[in-house]
């Protein structure tokens, strides 16, 4: 459902422990924000957030922690992302507080503008 929240996607984030559970929810209201056309999917497993068909962000719920992903982070510029392949990169988030909403606003509205060339799906 483009722009909306997906069932599949709360069921998902719903099984993780409450910390990141919490966590991983307050991600997907800033990415709702930042990319209000965005489609909310499960892909590989993760909920993932596509924009004109093509994959952008993605949040992955680990025991500890939660990463926001960057399928082209590799041409995005910010020292809070962490990776060292060719082209996807992440930022680690632990607490509530490490939730830039300024920096990760930005970082998703900038990882659409250069994921409009070739993304192998």
């Amino acid at each position: 459902m483009p722009g909306g929240r997906s069932e599949a996607v709360d069921e998902l984030v719903a099984k993780a422990g409450p910390r990141e559970s919490a966590l991983a929810q307050k991600l997907r209201r800033l990415i709702r924000e930042a990319l209000p056309g965005a489609e909310e999917v499960v892909k590989w497993g993760n909920p993932t957030y596509l924009v004109d068909g093509k994959p952008v962000a993605w949040i992955l719920l680990y025991g500890d922690h939660v990463d926001l992903g960057f399928f082209q982070g590799s041409k995005l510029k910010s020292r809070r992302l962490e990776g060292t392949g060719k082209r996807l990169r992440h930022v680690k988030v632990r607490t509530s507080a490490d939730v830039d909403e300024v920096e990760f606003s930005r970082l998703l509205r900038e990882a659409v503008s250069v994921g409009r060339g070739p993304v192998n799906k």
